[in-house]
């Protein structure tokens, strides 16, 4: 009795131990989610983005095209079966010349097995022609595709992160305001300061809680943006590391290089390239209107009662021989078809070439915005160590008497406003510099690694190498 009286005490003492456990652990803060970084989401954006998984359908339901064409020209074979109950009358003079009528019911069958090979059908080798290169076209449709996943959710995650920097800086300008406020008020108090100090103080104050407001919301919107990509929550970010980003200008350095490289590799134009040979094969189509076509037949057959003056009577006939079919005259379709089939082409290189000048200008664009990206990060980054030396200048004239409180407030909102500019060229080079590998079809997981290298390793990873 001792022992199972010291076993239940034992019990109670660790369920006790348990449940002040649990409740310790309940009052603890939950630990951080990890932040999602760039190579993440595009993971994710490759498995969960509908636009993109659209893409992959149709280009599997397009590459069907080319084993059904194939088919038109491989042989076929047919089975047939006729079974049939029927009932005649006939009617006939007799030897008098009077009418005599006679009746015939019988069972009526027939069984046939044909086998069809195509000898000649210039519709048909068009048409398996204009397959393969509509199957070439759906690729490359699906190659721009991946590249369109890669620069939407680039500038996804890049909007996202100025939209997270922004809101910092609101916040962080908020509490200097707030300090100089502070300030004010107490130098005021004392006989030191003026109404007016107060006053700027309040106004910027003011101003920054609005500001902070519409950061808040922008931070929610692009993440709300990201989140429509990859199809997950987004509650943090791999931030971007400025000691870790390599600027370099595009290489080589001449955009007419680049430009011949987006004309030769870029994804669209060799989808655009694709239906002009498409349309050129719907020529062919058009034409083959006015060719024979030649099959080879081969039929088995067996029939049994075939008609009232073979009843009861058995065919077993085997059948080989070459069909042609010649066609005279159509009424003018096939011609008028033709004349479409011209006017298609005219189409489709015609869009191709207004392609081809505006992925030119794109590229030199791009190729500009890269070059002149690495220019515009460096000066913005001597222009924000310029403004940090101009606030701390500021509080130390401040402090000798020769700077007003007004001055630091300017002082501290231009290296804001510097800061943020310095944010904005950061993400607008990257991007630009992914839209140009893009244009000339080379962006890939390689390339989203690289630029990943940039951002600061999420918690519990470490950083690559």
């Amino acid at each position: 009795m001792r022992g199972t009286a010291h076993s239940a005490l034992s019990r109670g003492a660790a369920w006790r131990a348990a449940a002040a456990a649990l409740g310790l652990a309940a009052l603890l803060p939950a630990p951080p989610a990890a932040a999602l970084d760039l190579l993440d989401s595009y993971r994710l954006a490759l498995q969960n983005d509908a636009r993109h998984q659209a893409s992959r359908a149709q280009a599997a339901a397009s590459r069907e095209a080319v084993p059904q064409a194939r088919a038109q020209l491989l042989p076929s074979v047919s089975a047939s079966l006729t079974r049939s109950r029927n009932s005649t009358e006939r009617e006939a003079p007799d030897v008098f010349g009077r009418t005599a009528t006679d009746s015939f019911d019988y069972v009526s069958s027939n069984y046939a097995l044909t086998l069809r090979q195509p000898v000649l059908r210039m519709y048909g080798f068009a048409q398996y022609r204009q397959a393969r290169h509509q199957v070439e076209g759906a690729e490359a449709t699906l190659d721009r595709s991946l590249q369109d996943l890669l620069v939407r959710l680039a500038g996804a995650y890049f909007d996202a992160l100025l939209a997270q920097d922004q809101h910092a800086l609101v916040i962080a300008q908020k509490e200097a305001y707030a300090a100089q406020l502070e300030a004010s008020k107490r130098a005021f108090a004392a006989g030191q300061g003026t109404r007016t100090d107060i006053d700027d103080a309040q106004a910027r104050y003011d101003l920054t809680l609005a500001q902070e407001l519409e950061a808040s919301q922008n931070l929610g919107y692009t993440r709300r943006q990201l989140q429509t990509i990859i199809d997950r929550p987004v509650d943090a970010l791999a931030a971007l590391d400025p000691a870790r980003m390599e600027l370099q200008p595009p290489q080589p350095a001449d955009a007419e290089e680049w430009i011949a490289r987006g004309e030769e590799v870029n994804p669209e134009l060799r989808a655009l390239r694709a239906d002009i040979e498409v349309a050129r094969q719907e020529l062919d189509k058009a034409r083959a209107g006015h060719y024979p076509t030649v099959d080879l037949v081969a039929q088995r057959s067996r029939s049994e009662s075939e008609n009232n003056v073979s009843i009861d009577t058995r065919y077993l006939t085997t059948l080989v021989g070459v069909q042609v079919n010649v066609p005279l005259f159509a009424g003018g379709y096939t011609v008028s078809q033709t004349r479409q089939a011209l006017a298609g082409i005219e189409r489709a290189e015609q869009q191709y070439e207004a392609r081809r000048r505006e992925v030119g200008q794109e590229i030199r664009k791009e190729f500009q915005n890269v070059a002149e990206g690495v220019l515009r990060v460096r000066a913005l980054e001597q222009a924000e160590r310029s403004a940090g030396q101009a606030v701390f200048s500021n509080q130390k004239g401040f402090q000798a008497g020769t700077r007003s409180r007004i001055d630091i407030l300017d002082a501290q909102q231009q290296r804001v406003s510097v800061k943020r500019d310095l944010a904005v060229a950061r993400y607008r080079y990257i991007v630009s510099r992914l839209r140009l590998q893009s244009l000339v079809g080379t962006l890939d997981e390689p390339g989203i690694e690289a630029v990943n290298a940039w951002l600061a390793p999420p918690a519990g990873r470490a950083p690559e190498n």
